[in-house]
């Protein structure tokens, strides 16, 4: 939004000292100040007005030179003080900033003559008593405080400047810092995800090689179940249709397995080969037979024998064998 070069003009006619305080923070009112509005510059017509004391010294502050200009009855802004009473502040301020101006006259508009702010100040009751007396000291404490005042600002300028020089070098070299910072922060940031990626592939290709071990291990049991479940399809239609499936081989298959050693050994150790007549081999012959192969059979219970025994008689084993 753009401020309007009289804004502050505005402002002191409506008395309006916050807008026109917030006007005096702005950069682009500055301007208005060296304008003059009702016969007077902004400064002449605060001090008129008896405006509050800091809006008075950011005006003196922000255009200095307006303490040596008159309005148009010839009154400089001291004089202006002294015939509408100010505050001590804001009669020091004029003075240290143009001390000449307590000997400059101008016309008093009541008695038609011609006087100086300290005669103007002497004879208005509104002027306080502390104020005459600084009305009271002569041009030349003025002069040298002026002067003072003038040499204590540049060395508080040139204290302040140095200051902000030293807060640049540091604020430099703490930049510097911090690029040194950034870049080893960066270096580091690089070999972080270098090895990141080299962790990610590492882990990938190892997980890849547990997952084909995982899936050869389910092929495995996968075909051991599927040997599992035929094997017991086997036995249950053994079990139900008496079919002979994978099964492990029968103690009677093992004894018919065992005469047929017998004869192939006769025939080899020379022994007539012709015919022998079929005999009835008995439970007696079986149990010797099986006492021999396995020794450990006397160690059977008699419900284990008799088992056995059940399992001759249903294969047959025990009614057609080969008889001395």
């Amino acid at each position: 939004m753009t401020i309007s070069k009289y804004s502050v003009h505005s402002h002191l006619m409506e008395r309006n000292w916050a807008g026109l305080e917030v006007d005096l923070c702005l950069t682009a009112s500055h301007a208005a100040l060296k304008e003059s509005c009702h016969g007077g510059l902004p400064l002449h017509i605060a001090i008129q007005l008896n405006a509050p004391d800091n809006i008075i010294l950011d005006m003196i502050r922000l255009y200095p030179a307006a303490v040596t200009r008159k309005d148009r009855n010839g009154d400089l802004p001291l004089h202006t003080c002294a015939k509408h009473g100010s505050s001590e502040a804001v009669v020091t301020a004029l003075l240290l900033e143009y001390p000449d101006a307590i000997q400059q006259r101008t016309v008093c508009r009541v008695e038609g003559r011609v006087l100086s702010a300290r005669d103007l100040a002497q004879h208005n009751p509104k002027v306080s008593r502390s104020v005459r007396e600084i009305f009271d000291k002569p041009m030349s404490y003025w002069v040298v405080l002026a002067r003072h005042e003038r040499v204590m600002r540049v060395k508080t300028f040139e204290t302040t400047l140095r200051k902000m020089q030293q807060l640049l070098q540091q604020s430099q070299e703490n930049e510097e810092r911090l690029m040194k910072r950034l870049d080893t922060l960066e270096r580091r940031l690089d070999m972080a995800e270098k090895e990141s990626r080299s962790t990610f592939v590492r882990l990938e290709k190892k997980v890849a090689r547990k997952v084909e071990q995982q899936q050869e291990c389910l092929v495995g049991v996968q075909d051991d179940l599927v040997a599992l479940s035929a094997r017991r399809r086997d036995d249950f239609q053994y079990r139900n249709n008496g079919t002979p499936g994978r099964r492990r081989q029968s103690s009677a298959s093992m004894v018919c397995h065992k005469l047929k050693l017998d004869e192939t050994r006769d025939i080899v150790h020379g022994e007539p080969t012709k015919p022998r007549k079929p005999r009835r081999r008995s439970v007696g012959d079986l149990r010797e037979w099986d006492k021999d192969k396995k020794p450990d059979r006397e160690n059977l219970s008699r419900k284990s024998k008799d088992g056995l025994m059940s399992k001759v008689r249903r294969s047959g084993v025990g009614k057609v064998v080969d008889r001395h």
